[in-house]
């Protein structure tokens, strides 16, 4: 995904076309999603959401989650196509 050792990933074929043809990569990012995100804390923001006590400091702390999942621009990327392509 990159020229850093961080940006290595394992090669899925299908995958890789799928971004190649702008289709986007929905699995993928299901997968960095799980290892970015802290269950218990994904929970407890669920419920938190569901009071209706969502606060600046909650939303600083999704940011920060997002933020480990890598460039903003990529993750849009891998939504990008597969949301148009449930609009059909």
């Amino acid at each position: 995904m990159g020229e850093k050792l961080a940006d290595l990933e394992p090669f899925h074929p299908d995958r890789l076309a799928s971004r190649i043809l702008g289709m986007g990569d929905i699995v993928t990012l299901v997968e960095k999603a799980q290892e970015s995100v802290d269950l218990d804390q994904a929970q407890k923001m669920q419920e938190k959401l569901l009071r209706a006590e969502f606060n600046f400091e909650d939303f600083l702390d999704q940011m920060q989650q997002l933020k480990k999942m890598g460039p903003l621009e990529s993750v849009i990327g891998m939504i990008r196509e597969s949301a148009n392509n449930l609009k059909e």
